[in-house]
Protein backbone atom coordinates (compact mmCIF):
# COMPACT_ATOMS: atom_id res chain seq x y z
CA UNK A 1 0.00 0.00 0.00
CA UNK A 2 3.02 2.08 0.26
CA UNK A 3 2.95 2.42 -3.39
CA UNK A 4 -0.04 5.01 -2.93
CA UNK A 5 2.56 7.31 -0.65
CA UNK A 6 5.10 7.36 -3.75
CA UNK A 7 1.84 8.88 -6.03
CA UNK A 8 1.08 11.73 -3.65
CA UNK A 9 4.53 12.47 -3.57
CA UNK A 10 4.87 12.43 -7.29
CA UNK A 11 1.96 14.53 -7.52
CA UNK A 12 3.35 16.71 -4.99
CA UNK A 13 6.69 17.48 -6.50
CA UNK A 14 5.03 17.78 -10.07
CA UNK A 15 2.90 20.84 -8.61
CA UNK A 16 5.74 22.04 -6.38
CA UNK A 17 7.67 22.55 -9.50
CA UNK A 18 5.13 23.91 -11.31
CA UNK A 19 4.32 26.79 -8.51
CA UNK A 20 8.20 27.39 -8.08
CA UNK A 21 8.33 27.71 -11.76
CA UNK A 22 5.37 30.16 -11.60
CA UNK A 23 7.21 31.82 -8.87
CA UNK A 24 10.67 32.44 -10.66
CA UNK A 25 8.56 33.35 -13.95
CA UNK A 26 6.73 36.02 -12.18
CA UNK A 27 9.69 37.72 -10.34
CA UNK A 28 11.20 37.66 -13.60
CA UNK A 29 8.74 39.52 -15.34
CA UNK A 30 8.71 41.87 -12.15
CA UNK A 31 12.29 42.61 -13.28
CA UNK A 32 11.24 43.56 -16.73
CA UNK A 33 8.53 45.82 -15.51
CA UNK A 34 11.16 47.57 -13.10
CA UNK A 35 13.34 47.99 -16.12
CA UNK A 36 10.89 49.47 -18.47
CA UNK A 37 10.08 51.74 -15.24
CA UNK A 38 13.35 53.21 -14.99
CA UNK A 39 14.34 53.11 -18.84
CA UNK A 40 10.96 55.75 -19.27
CA UNK A 41 12.37 57.60 -15.96
CA UNK A 42 15.67 57.78 -17.30
CA UNK A 43 14.35 59.01 -21.42
CA UNK A 44 11.58 61.54 -19.82
CA UNK A 45 12.86 62.66 -16.60
CA UNK A 46 16.27 62.28 -15.49
CA UNK A 47 18.02 63.26 -19.41
CA UNK A 48 16.05 65.95 -20.23
CA UNK A 49 16.61 67.14 -16.93
CA UNK A 50 20.21 66.49 -17.43
CA UNK A 51 20.11 68.45 -20.57
CA UNK A 52 18.16 71.65 -19.01
CA UNK A 53 21.52 72.07 -16.32
CA UNK A 54 24.00 71.46 -19.08
CA UNK A 55 22.18 74.23 -21.01
CA UNK A 56 21.67 76.59 -18.25
CA UNK A 57 25.29 75.78 -17.40
CA UNK A 58 26.87 76.64 -20.58
CA UNK A 59 24.63 79.65 -20.22
CA UNK A 60 26.61 81.20 -16.89
CA UNK A 61 29.97 79.95 -18.84
CA UNK A 62 29.35 81.29 -22.63
CA UNK A 63 27.63 84.94 -20.39
CA UNK A 64 30.97 85.11 -17.50
CA UNK A 65 33.27 84.12 -20.70
CA UNK A 66 31.73 87.15 -22.50
CA UNK A 67 31.75 89.26 -19.34
CA UNK A 68 35.58 89.00 -18.77
CA UNK A 69 36.00 90.71 -22.38
CA UNK A 70 38.50 87.90 -23.58
CA UNK A 71 38.11 87.77 -27.53
CA UNK A 72 35.87 84.61 -28.31
CA UNK A 73 37.11 83.33 -32.08
CA UNK A 74 38.06 80.31 -33.53
CA UNK A 75 42.07 79.19 -32.49
CA UNK A 76 41.71 81.47 -29.17
CA UNK A 77 42.18 80.09 -25.68
CA UNK A 78 38.69 81.04 -24.98
CA UNK A 79 37.34 79.14 -28.12
CA UNK A 80 39.13 76.03 -26.67
CA UNK A 81 37.94 75.90 -23.04
CA UNK A 82 34.21 76.53 -24.79
CA UNK A 83 35.06 73.05 -26.47
CA UNK A 84 36.77 71.52 -23.60
CA UNK A 85 33.24 72.41 -21.58
CA UNK A 86 31.29 70.89 -24.38
CA UNK A 87 33.32 67.64 -24.71
CA UNK A 88 32.84 67.81 -20.92
CA UNK A 89 28.97 67.93 -21.13
CA UNK A 90 28.86 65.46 -23.92
CA UNK A 91 30.88 63.10 -22.04
CA UNK A 92 28.56 63.14 -18.93
CA UNK A 93 25.69 62.42 -21.36
CA UNK A 94 27.08 59.69 -22.67
CA UNK A 95 28.42 58.51 -18.99
CA UNK A 96 24.56 58.44 -18.24
CA UNK A 97 23.29 56.86 -21.10
CA UNK A 98 25.77 53.54 -20.54
CA UNK A 99 24.82 53.85 -16.99
CA UNK A 100 21.41 53.50 -17.66
CA UNK A 101 22.40 50.63 -20.12
CA UNK A 102 24.52 48.72 -18.15
CA UNK A 103 21.48 48.83 -15.55
CA UNK A 104 19.00 47.86 -17.77
CA UNK A 105 21.22 44.99 -18.81
CA UNK A 106 21.82 43.80 -15.38
CA UNK A 107 18.46 43.36 -15.13
CA UNK A 108 17.68 41.60 -18.17
CA UNK A 109 20.62 39.57 -16.98
CA UNK A 110 18.76 39.24 -13.64
CA UNK A 111 15.22 37.70 -15.44
CA UNK A 112 17.23 35.70 -17.35
CA UNK A 113 19.00 33.65 -14.14
CA UNK A 114 15.68 33.76 -12.73
CA UNK A 115 13.48 31.82 -15.74
CA UNK A 116 16.59 29.69 -15.46
CA UNK A 117 16.35 28.97 -11.64
CA UNK A 118 12.40 28.72 -12.91
CA UNK A 119 13.14 25.93 -15.99
CA UNK A 120 15.06 24.21 -12.89
CA UNK A 121 12.77 23.94 -10.11
CA UNK A 122 10.28 22.64 -12.86
CA UNK A 123 12.77 20.10 -13.85
CA UNK A 124 13.05 19.17 -10.55
CA UNK A 125 9.78 18.64 -9.76
CA UNK A 126 9.41 16.27 -12.98
CA UNK A 127 12.21 14.18 -12.69
CA UNK A 128 10.88 13.71 -9.04
CA UNK A 129 7.43 12.73 -10.11
CA UNK A 130 9.02 10.36 -12.59
CA UNK A 131 11.17 8.65 -9.86
CA UNK A 132 8.03 8.78 -7.26
CA UNK A 133 5.75 7.53 -9.86
CA UNK A 134 8.51 4.73 -11.03
CA UNK A 135 8.53 3.42 -7.20
CA UNK A 136 4.33 3.43 -7.29
CA UNK A 137 4.33 1.51 -10.05
CA UNK A 138 6.93 -0.95 -8.59
CA UNK A 139 5.14 -1.42 -5.33
CA UNK A 140 1.99 -2.29 -6.96
CA UNK A 141 3.08 -4.71 -8.89
CA UNK A 142 4.90 -6.17 -6.05
CA UNK A 143 1.53 -6.11 -4.24
CA UNK A 144 -0.06 -7.60 -7.08
CA UNK A 145 2.73 -10.32 -7.28
CA UNK A 146 2.77 -11.13 -3.75
CA UNK A 147 -1.22 -10.97 -2.43
CA UNK A 148 -3.27 -10.83 -5.92
CA UNK A 149 -4.24 -7.16 -5.26
CA UNK A 150 -2.91 -4.18 -5.96
CA UNK A 151 -3.75 -2.90 -2.18
CA UNK A 152 -1.61 -5.96 -0.49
Amino acid sequence: MSWIGNVIAAVGAYKAGKYNKELFDRQAALNRNAMERKKAVYNKIEKPRLLKQQKAAYSDFFVNLLRSGAEFRPGTTTFFVTQEFKVNQATDLAIADYNLTTDLTNMENQSLLLEAKGDQAMMQGVLTAASEGAKAYAGAQKNKRDTGSLLG
